[in-house]
This record gives structure tokens, C-alpha cells and sequence, in this order.
């Protein structure tokens, strides 16, 4: 049952994402490794400030936040715990949210949970915070949107799947390789529940230089289609398509907390 309940995370409704301007979108992600053991406390961390991003999503500093759990059996090469992502209506807001003192966050959490958790719980989370007491390592990405697709099936819920992962543009065409042909694909072949393309304008120093473009997508288990009668032409495009990126490695990661669509 759990899996003909498909959902996706995005950050807007089917009807907001075709309204969007999704050149204009910024999100902000982190990948993070969490100290040894402590992944459960991490998570009850993680939905304190989903209080937080709530009040901000209705006051339109955020289009959305996600926390994805990433599962560390799905392949050989993942390095990292979770994926943390925050979507911005535009660079400007991004900046506005980044320019924010400690001081000013730490007031909007008291704010945020005054009359709904206990000042003991506030205390020690603010506390937690400001320790760092579970992020071993964060390696961070600035996103720029460059294309999104949403199914009309798709509805937000915690529990979906997706699939990370980090491509090394090869080419000049490989964009339009992704947009004008890969994605096609994809809504034809009901294959995706959900696909976005994203340009890596900015990253810290430890993330991963090689990449130039991120890729999440939600794959549809409930689609069997293959191309198996492709002509010449196509043949020819999709390996061509393939030779203007290189994949670098991707993650499974399930979705466990999130603030969407108010």
C-alpha cells in the first residue's frame, strides 16, 4: 500500500510550479554526516526547527524545506548522512535569509515555538544548536533551478524515496541534451513522479569540485516503460546525450521532515 501512495516533496503545488519561474529559483543544500549514533536525536532536532520553517513559509522568506535521510545501503558511494534542502523564490531572498545574524535566528526560534514547546525544550535545542552537537560535516551546494517537472500524481508526504544525484557537465550541449530530450522521455514514459535540474553556482570549500549540476529526481515504481523502438535518430541523440555528462555518484534518500504549501 505504501507504495501506490506515491508523494514528492517539492516545494510548491502542481498549479505554483507551472507558474514559477523556475530559472529564478535558488536552493540551498546540505549534505551532512551526522555524529556516530546520534542520527535519532538528530532527527527530533531537525523537526524542532520545522517550527521555524513553517513560520517562514508563511511569511514567504522560503518556498520550502526538506530533510532527506539518506540510506546508506542503496550503493557503495555515499558520503553523506542526510540532505538538507532549502528553496528560495530568488537569489535576493536567499541573501536577505543568509545575511541574518545568530541573534536574529535565535529570537525567530523563540518566536516560533512561544506558546507551543516548552522554554526547557527551546533551552536545550538553542543550546544543541549553538554546541554543533550532531553535525560532524556539512559540505553545502548553491543551486540554481534550471528546469523542474512535477506529476500531476504527485502529492508531498513523508516516507517517498528519491534519487540524488551529482553530474560533471562534459559538453555545451549537455543541458539541452537533459531538458530537450531526457526529460521528454521521462513525461512520456510516466517514468518520474518528479525531475529537477539544478546548476551548481556556489559550494564551500570541502564540497565536491567536479560536479557543475545536480539532478533529484523521484522515480515512478509503478512505471514499467522502456523505449525499446527507438529509430536511428534517437539512438543517435541519447548517445550523444550520455557523452555530455558524467555522473559522479548519487544517493537514495527518504524523505522525514519537511515544510510545504502553506
Amino acid at each position: 500500500m505504501k507504495n501506490t501512495i506515491i508523494a514528492l516533496y517539492l516545494t510548491l503545488s502542481f498549479s505554483i510550479l507551472n507558474a514559477q519561474d523556475w530559472s529564478s529559483v535558488y536552493r540551498q543544500v546540505d549534505e551532512i554526516t551526522v555524529n556516530e549514533g546520534l542520527e535519532s536525536d538528530y532527527e527530533k532536532f531537525e523537526a524542532f526547527w520545522k517550527t521555524l520553517k513553517n513560520k517562514h513559509l508563511k511569511e514567504g522568506k522560503i518556498l520550502g524545506w526538506f530533510v532527506w535521510k539518506v540510506d546508506r545501503t542503496s550503493n557503495n558511494n555515499t558520503w553523506a548522512d542526510y540532505i538538507i534542502i532549502n528553496v528560495y523564490e530568488n537569489e535576493q531572498k536567499m541573501k536577505e535569509m543568509n545575511s541574518k545574524s545568530a541573534e536574529w535566528w535565535m529570537n525567530e526560534l523563540k518566536l516560533a515555538h512561544k506558546g507551543k514547546t516548552k522554554r526547557s525544550i527551546v533551552k536545550k535545542y538553542v543550546k544543541e544548536t549553538l554546541d554543533n552537537k550532531y553535525k560532524k560535516k556539512i559540505a553545502s551546494y548553491t543551486n540554481k533551478g534550471i528546469e523542474a517537472y512535477l506529476s500531476q500524481d504527485a502529492a508531498p508526504q513523508a516516507g517517498i524515496v528519491s534519487n540524488y544525484i551529482g553530474v560533471e557537465q562534459l559538453n555545451e550541449d549537455y543541458v539541452d541534451f537533459e531538458t530537450k530530450l531526457f526529460l521528454p522521455y521521462h513525461k512520456s514514459g510516466n517514468t518520474r513522479l518528479y525531475w529537477e535540474l539544478n546548476e551548481i553556482v556556489d559550494r564551500t570549500d570541502n564540497a565536491y569540485k567536479p560536479v557543475t549540476h545536480i539532478i533529484f529526481e523521484i522515480r515512478n515504481p509503478e512505471s514499467n516503460s522502456i523505449q525499446s523502438d527507438l529509430s536511428f535518430a534517437e539512438e543517435m541523440a541519447i548517445k550523444y546525450g550520455i557523452a555530455s555528462r558524467k555522473f559522479h555518484g548519487n544517493m537514495e534518500a527518504e524523505l522525514v521532515h519537511f515544510a510545504f504549501g502553506n
